[in-house]
């Protein structure tokens, strides 16, 4: 009789201990722990300096003062990091990702090839900025001016099958420039790249340039080309947008789904099935980080951009972007693989 009782109490403890972990309040989860922060790109570079920022920062935010932890997963033009984070990374609030602004609606146009998460089921957080991205030269190439890209070959040094090759591949199909794009590169290698010669230019986020090298655009060490935008640059005078030289209604619609991508900036997300309380942490603490006079110190030294969107925005621009007629994904596609229409 005494053996039956125990095992009863024995089960109804163990019963019990599921729903009192869960009853854990986000400050008692976090207290002692680290949280990972996996970038998807290389060390160097815009996306990896601005995440190394929060996360001097965000800790101090979080219930519980959490360790965090940063990491470098680059690879595939960041889709190696999103495709960890929706199905490796554990969904209990201790792993977020610093994900690239074009990974998070290349579903729409990849349909599963390489991009195995659906950016809906994915739990955002937020996006420090958005960004446009340029595309430019050296001051000393003979390629000085959109019209010059448009007749003579310059060599742009890219971050693999990444957001700078697919801006390059656009303007090379819809605006008939002539860049020879050259993959392979990290950021931190492409500006070298461009230094050395080896390159005449690339095609990044004037945010990201002002964070690398500020004197490129305060001495005028650079040619800006031309711009993927509906409006000029204020971060890049004399680039023009590319808005400007498209002829018909389908190719505004298809430039302004590519220049849709842009607007996430530079976004962060967690994992499907983080419990509820410890997201809304992470999100509240992401912002009270980004508000923080330490942080807005920091990243002002360092020329950071910041103009937030909150998890709220960036789900509804997703969830438009997943509403676009096919018709117009196909063709943004075809412009993005630099195929002919």
């Amino acid at each position: 009789m005494r053996l039956r009782q125990h095992l009863v109490v024995t089960a109804l403890l163990t019963a019990l201990a599921v729903p009192l972990a869960h009853a854990q309040s986000p400050a008692d989860f976090y207290k002692g722990k680290d949280v990972i922060l996996i970038i998807g790109s290389g060390v160097g570079g815009g996306y990896d300096t601005y995440s190394r920022v929060v996360a001097r920062h965000w800790g101090r935010f979080i219930p519980g003062n959490p360790n965090i932890v940063v990491q470098n997963m680059p690879g595939a033009g960041g889709l190696t990091m999103l495709n960890y984070i929706a199905n490796v990374a554990k969904g209990d609030g201790t792993v977020v990702g610093s994900a690239f602004a074009n990974t998070v609606i290349e579903p729409v146009f990849d349909k599963g090839r390489a991009t195995k998460y659906d950016s809906r089921k994915l739990n955002w957080i937020g996006s420090i900025s958005p960004q446009n991205i340029s595309c430019f030269t050296r001051k000393d190439s003979p390629v000085k001016t959109l019209q010059d890209a448009q007749t003579k070959e310059a060599i742009i040094a890219s971050t693999g099958n990444s957001i700078s090759s697919m801006t390059a591949n656009v303007f090379n199909t819809m605006l008939g420039t002539k860049f020879k794009i050259v993959m392979g590169y990290s950021t931190s290698e492409t500006f070298l790249a461009i230094e050395r010669g080896e390159a005449e230019g690339s095609c990044h986020s004037s945010a990201t340039l002002i964070v690398s090298h500020p004197d490129w655009i305060k001495d005028k060490k650079i040619n800006p080309i031309v711009v993927m935008s509906t409006k000029p640059d204020p971060l890049l005078p004399g680039a023009p947008p590319a808005i400007d030289f498209v002829k018909t209604d389908d190719d505004r619609k298809v430039v302004e789904l590519i220049i849709s991508q842009l607007a996430m900036g530079r976004p962060y997300v967690a994992p499907s099935g983080v419990p509820a309380d410890r997201l809304a942490a992470l999100r509240k603490s992401f912002f009270d980080t980004l508000k923080d006079p330490q942080f807005v110190a920091e990243a002002t030294k360092q020329e950071m951009i910041i103009d937030p969107s909150d998890h709220t925005e960036m789900e509804q621009m997703i969830a438009r972007t997943y509403a676009v007629d096919e018709r117009i994904v196909a063709k943004a596609k075809a412009l993005i693989d630099g195929a002919p229409q």
